[in-house]
């Protein structure tokens, strides 16, 4: 598998039905009728960044999901058309202003300059996935959720064996990591996933490799 077959999978897959909500089509039937609380109001975030070329991948939970911001993201047919191209065309679109919600983080810089870039293993927006256990549930369900965990072990961590790319697994919890996915070479684990930012260890991390790269 190559790293930009995950933009192949999303590239105008992701489609608003005639209620108006926002799935990959592969996951609707679930969606529809399987119990969650996922909002699909919005178009869906897979990857905040330049997924293909970034040299470092942070492992995110899903896409968030505030009812007084996100909807502010949205507010008319033109942004959702040019957040939609976004995802469609991550190398030529601009995420410097995308990443304004990382703004507090301590590598939404990276984000906005490309050389980073946020994978969800879930696209779909929740407020707080660690404590949505329907929602937890359900991506064990969901064909883009297997899609994405299967792209990380095979297109994305042999790039990290050869010192092409490195992974840091912030939100790993979700991903279902194998055991052995914690020593690969290539990878750095975050010790505290809920702290929005990159903790000290992986930060100076992935500083080191950007200096190299």
């Amino acid at each position: 598998m190559q790293i930009d077959e995950i933009i192949t999978f999303w590239r105008e897959q992701q489609k608003s039905d005639e209620d108006g909500m926002w799935t990959h089509i592969l996951d609707r039937e679930a969606l529809t009728h399987d119990l969650h609380s996922f909002n699909l109001d919005h178009p869906v975030s897979p990857y905040v960044g330049d997924v293909a070329n970034a040299r470092v991948i942070i492992l995110g939970a899903n896409a968030g999901y505030d009812p007084n911001l996100t909807p502010t993201e949205f507010p008319s047919n033109e942004a959702v058309s040019n957040y939609v191209n976004r995802v469609d065309n991550p190398s030529a679109a601009d995420w410097s202003f995308v990443s304004r919600y990382y703004d507090d983080t301590n590598y939404g810089d990276f984000i906005a300059d490309g050389r980073a870039v946020l994978v969800n293993v879930c696209a779909y927006r929740s407020p707080k996935i660690s404590q949505e256990p329907d929602n937890i549930a359900m991506m064990n369900n969901l064909c883009s959720v297997a899609f994405t965990r299967q792209w990380l072990l095979e297109a994305v961590l042999p790039m990290a064996a050869k010192g092409k790319r490195l992974i840091v697994a912030k939100r790993h919890g979700q991903w279902k990591l194998p055991p052995s996915f914690r020593d690969a070479a290539g990878v750095t684990f975050d010790p505290a996933p809920i702290n929005p930012q990159i903790t000290s260890k992986p930060y100076s991390e992935m500083i080191g490799f950007l200096a190299e790269s």
